[in-house]
């Protein structure tokens, strides 16, 4: 009988063969669903009121994550020509679905300047007014995020005390880091 040797047996792959599977490897992870996090809400006008010496404002929360958010609080300010138009600041517990929105209304008694500026948008004196809309909103799973947007505020043809906003410029939403 003869007596058999045995070897190691050593396989070395090849490496064109690695490459290749770090590449797929890769393209599976980067082409893979991807989902967003920790990205502020838009925040926008929805509509805007006045009517006697309410006025009432309809914020438009839509959340931009993969995810839900929790909304623990609000603060929200329209600025007009250095007038405050309308500001909300207040605890709040608003659940918002990914990829939803949810509506938050906000009413007030004007002061006489923000009544007038309406007033000439209403009368047509103006065409348009140009509003910043800035704040925060403070969540369960991010903490602060902060969001400010430029935009114009028209009024609703036919409907006397209706406003709406299209918005022209947002400005970089963020997270606001704790120190």
């Amino acid at each position: 009988m003869e007596s058999m040797n045995h070897l190691p047996v050593r396989i070395t792959p090849n490496k064109s063969w690695l490459a290749t599977l770090v590449l797929v490897a890769f393209c599976c992870v980067s082409c893979g669903p991807q989902v967003i996090e920790g990205r502020p809400p838009f925040i926008g006008i929805s509509s805007m009121q006045l009517a006697d010496d309410t006025l009432s404002a309809d914020f438009r929360i839509t959340n931009q994550n993969g995810v839900a958010m929790n909304i623990e609080a609000i603060d929200i300010m329209v600025m007009v020509n250095e007038v405050e138009l309308a500001s909300e600041q207040r605890a709040l517990q608003l659940a918002i679905d990914a990829n939803s929105a949810e509506e938050v209304q906000v009413r007030e008694f004007p002061q006489a300047p923000t009544r007038d500026l309406l007033a000439s948008l209403e009368n047509r004196e103006v065409a348009s007014l140009s509003f910043s809309l800035r704040g925060s909103v403070r969540t369960l799973e991010d903490g602060t995020l902060r969001f400010e947007q430029k935009g114009h505020l028209y009024p609703v043809p036919g409907k006397p005390g209706f406003f709406r906003s299209a918005v022209t410029q947002a400005e970089e939403l963020r997270r606001e880091d704790k120190l």
